[in-house]
């Protein structure tokens, strides 16, 4: 069985929130839309812990954020920085890890803790160059890719925006701040590294989305500031099938979105409905832009904070109080096609 249905309003860019009608249960998606079907991936031993242990004892992290960086990012996939590179990878990841560059730095833009990602680095030679050559001289280069608000590495102090940084001494400071995947790095255009990843298991999509869809939040809404508090997440690169739930015809500047439902590889439901945010010059963009409602597609995505569901939460916390307290709200870059 679902559990929920949706209820939609189209924001300034024409581009769908979807909340739910009612809470029900604490362990019920933010959204209303988790399948409640199986459990097999979920040891019983791992769930009546999380059924007996309060909320308030799991490890949280929290992010302050400016409203005018939500209104200016909810409807946007990318970011364009001047990135001021404190520490990379000396060489991507291997292939079994993810084959990613990690670079970690600040921008003006950002205001947080941040770690840029290049997806199948060791193909963007010219690239990971820029990133090597800029590494702690202090001097910005531009860095662009889909912005990503996480809760994997969060660490254990609040982050808030617009703070004082000091240059970092490793690529993986505490940071909830990613863009991943990059797709340009000082002039250079590498949307054509948003593919496969030879030779990298990808994540369970049952597992991961029991996961995204039960993890607990509070949001905070203030006159110029939203905080955002939850729990640790992790489920990196997750292989699934999405089946549209309308045309893909919310184009945006630097994106395409759509609704749709998440399946696992077997055709059976997971979510009812979430939304997909695609890239504009990749590969996952021009494959959605040929597809119709109902048809099906094997992707590969990675979750963020949805900041339109935070706006849209926070909108509604006069008549629906209890939306602040609903799981975390999130939506899902594609990143690879699967054939």
């Amino acid at each position: 069985m679902v559990v929920g249905e949706s209820l939609t309003r189209k924001t300034k860019a024409q581009v769908r929130r979807v909340e739910p009608r009612s809470n029900g249960s604490r362990g019920r998606s933010g959204t209303g839309n988790m399948r409640r079907v199986r459990r097999r991936s979920l040891p019983w031993l791992l769930l009546a812990v999380i059924l007996v242990v309060p909320v308030e004892l799991v490890a949280s992290v929290s992010v302050t954020l400016k409203n005018s960086f939500i209104e200016e990012y909810e409807n946007r996939a990318t970011i364009e920085t001047q990135f001021t590179v404190d520490k990379a990878h000396s060489k991507p990841n291997s292939s079994a890890k993810d084959s990613d560059l990690h670079v970690a730095g600040r921008a003006p833009a950002i205001g947080l803790p941040a770690v840029a990602e290049i997806m199948n680095a060791k193909q963007e030679k010219t690239a990971m160059a820029a990133d090597h050559g800029a590494e702690g001289t202090g001097n910005p280069i531009t860095i662009t890719g889909a912005w990503r608000l996480r809760s994997e590495h969060g660490g254990g102090d609040a982050q808030v925006q617009g703070e004082s940084l000091r240059p970092f001494t490793t690529t993986n400071p505490d940071h909830l701040f990613e863009v991943h995947p990059v797709t340009e790095v000082a002039g250079e255009d590498i949307g054509d590294s948003l593919k496969r990843l030879a030779g990298f298991k990808y994540k369970d999509a049952d597992a991961a989305f029991q996961r995204y869809e039960n993890l607990p939040s509070e949001i905070d809404c203030g006159a110029s500031t939203t905080t955002i508090t939850t729990g640790m997440a992790g489920h990196n690169y997750v292989d699934f099938v999405m089946e549209l739930n309308e045309g893909p015809t919310h184009t945006i500047p630097d994106c395409l979105t759509v609704m749709a439902s998440v399946l696992d590889r077997g055709g059976e439901l997971l979510v009812r409905n979430r939304r997909m945010v695609f890239v504009k010059g990749t590969v996952p963009y021009d494959a959605v832009r040929a597809l119709k409602q109902s048809d099906r597609l094997r992707v590969v995505g990675i979750p963020r904070m949805s900041l339109s569901l935070v706006a849209w939460r926070c909108e509604h916390a006069g008549d629906r109080p209890e939306a602040l307290n609903w799981s975390l709200p999130y939506e899902m870059i594609i990143v690879s096609v699967l054939k």
